[in-house]
């Protein structure tokens, strides 16, 4: 059976493999839209989407929506990664984007998500061939070395605390 879903993303290099396998995986019927992080936002907030990658600062302020696959984008440790510039976030985020999905977004459509990102993830050369008939050796190593795709528990722990500490400046930036 093949799962429909609405999916928006930012078009970003980072993206790519993750938009590939949205794409290429047989079990989901993705209508994706690549927009703007800010359109993506809006069109999580609005409803025409069911999930959005989205910047870990954005998804920080979030009301009815939860981090819904074990997939994120975030430098890998002691890399030149510059994916705070490319998702803005603050250069202390362990975690750049994450995938958001609304409230109610049934168990199928997120496990059918999850399929295709691990196969977009485990086919790196071949999203950017999609992209680009002779894909850049750049490109490839960015993604490659300077990338960590996986939301393990320990990155899950550390963008916590990052909300914690940035929900605390946002409430003390604005007193009333």
């Amino acid at each position: 059976m093949v799962i429909p879903v609405k999916i928006a993303a930012a078009s970003t290099l980072s993206a790519v493999p993750l938009v590939y396998g949205l794409r290429s995986a047989a079990n989901i019927e993705a209508d994706i839209q690549l927009l703007s992080q800010e359109e993506a936002y809006d069109a999580l907030v609005a409803g025409t989407v069911d999930i959005a990658l989205l910047s870990a600062d954005v998804a920080c302020g979030l009301a009815d929506t939860k981090i819904v696959t074990d997939f994120c984008i975030a430098p890998v440790k002691g890399s030149s990664a510059s994916l705070t510039e490319e998702w803005g976030v603050g250069v202390e985020a362990p975690v750049a984007a994450v995938w958001v999905a609304r409230e109610g977004t049934s168990p199928e459509v997120l496990d059918a998500v999850e399929v295709a990102l691990t196969l977009g993830v485990e086919r790196i050369y071949e999203a950017l061939m999609v992209l680009n008939e002779c894909p850049r050796i750049e490109d490839y190593t960015f993604l490659t070395t300077q990338i960590d795709y996986l939301f393990d528990a320990k990155k899950h722990k550390a963008l916590e605390a990052y909300w914690k500490k940035l929900k605390k400046a946002t409430a003390h930036a604005n007193p009333g």
